[in-house]
């Protein structure tokens, strides 16, 4: 064979055939050829979602947290210039100096306050309802109580149903009812009891979600009485 025969066919051998560069497709199922998947660096690219995190979103998450906690803290404790609130008194109006009365006008007493939120219709307040009524027998020349009814807009009951448990009770520390929605709204009420306490400094002492004990009003009252003295 001659020698430039030869090495035609040794160039055609090593090209695969054609003298092209190989392909990188392989054939599909159907026959056809389809592009081979390009290798990528996992590793690297494992590494760097585990441990970036972009400034902007970090940012803005903090953002968020402190906007949330601003809010949290003025709802809770009253801070918030819509804190108060105008009420009307189905009882106690002796004790609360008017009717109706604002709550800014009650925790400006100098007296710690305790605000507990009911309602008529409500089984977990009926049964809390005689504790309250022993604390307040045995702490109501130092402390003021407003039972804050609260029925018409949780759907436990009326103004009726209310002043009837009171009087089956035989409950004698204030009580009355707001005309709207503003007080649950203002304490973040979501759960029925609930009691907010303040000191007689008529900033938030402590918060009590749910029915609440006598012993553990007791142990709450005397903190703030410890704190007033």
């Amino acid at each position: 064979m001659p020698r430039n025969e030869r090495t035609r066919r040794k160039r055609r051998t090593r090209s695969g055939g054609d003298g092209q560069e190989p392909s990188n497709t392989e054939p599909s199922s159907s026959g056809m050829a389809s592009p081979s998947p390009k290798r990528s660096s996992s590793r690297k690219r494992g590494g760097q979602q585990g441990s970036y995190r972009p400034p902007m979103i970090i940012g803005s998450a903090v953002i968020v947290a402190i906007i949330v906690g601003v809010l949290t803290f003025q709802i809770l404790t009253g801070s918030g210039a819509s804190a108060d609130f105008e009420f009307s008194v189905y009882q106690g109006e002796e004790i609360l100096g008017g009717d109706p009365i604002n709550f800014s006008e009650i925790l400006d007493d100098g007296k710690p306050v305790v605000l507990n939120f009911w309602a008529g219709n409500c089984p977990p307040c009926r049964a809390e309802m005689p504790a309250l009524q022993k604390v307040w027998d045995a702490h109501q020349d130092d402390i003021i109580f407003v039972g804050l009814d609260v029925g018409t807009f949780t759907g436990l009951g009326t103004k009726q149903s209310a002043i009837a448990l009171l009087d089956e009770l035989n409950v004698t520390y204030p009580a009355g009812g707001p005309p709207n929605r503003t007080p649950l709204v203002n304490y973040s009420v979501r759960s029925m009891p609930t009691t907010v306490f303040f000191g007689a400094d008529g900033q938030p002492f402590d918060r009590w979600d749910g029915a609440i004990s006598e012993f553990q009003m007791n142990n709450i009252i005397s903190a703030m009485l410890e704190e007033a003295s």
